[in-house]
């Protein structure tokens, strides 16, 4: 049997072999919460009523995929609506339904198409349109909005 600094070279290939399980065990880990963590968001939309319709109020329009933050796209800070969301732990819930996070006047569950709040995930309760984004105080005009971030300078 061969000895290198007193231990055998089994004995070393095998501590050489654990180190790396060890390293791609990290590895994989880390990669899995990533996923999970990148992957979660979007289902949020899923979660509110209209939560793929709602429009991006800013001048380049489109859909604001990430209702919950003033980024429409990729999330970052969370938008007054996004704060109350993760205090019902991301359920749509009749309280949140009838708050009116952003301030404009209109609550959440009118701003969605959901005015009577009966709407539940995997419901078939018809929606109306939607009036507004949740978390941004509309129109940007208003006095009630003139204090608030200005979200179209990066969406």
């Amino acid at each position: 049997m061969s000895y290198i600094n007193g231990a055998s070279w089994d004995s070393q290939l095998s501590l050489s072999l654990l180190s790396l399980l060890t390293v791609i065990m990290f590895k994989l880990i880390v990669f899995a919460v990533l996923l999970a963590v990148c992957s979660a968001f979007p289902s949020f939309r899923g979660r509110i009523p209209n939560g793929f319709n709602v429009t991006n109020p800013c001048p380049s329009g489109g859909v604001w995929q990430a209702v919950g933050h003033f980024n429409s796209t990729a999330g970052g800070e969370t938008n007054p609506f996004g704060d109350d969301f993760a205090s019902t732990g991301y359920t749509w819930t009749e309280s949140l339904c009838k708050t009116d996070s952003d301030l404009d006047g209109l609550t959440n569950g009118e701003e969605l198409g959901d005015p009577q709040c009966t709407w539940r995930v995997g419901s078939n309760v018809a929606l109306n349109d939607l009036k507004g984004h949740p978390g941004l105080c509309e129109p940007f005009s208003a006095p009630a909005c003139k204090n608030q971030k200005d979200v179209c300078k990066d969406n």
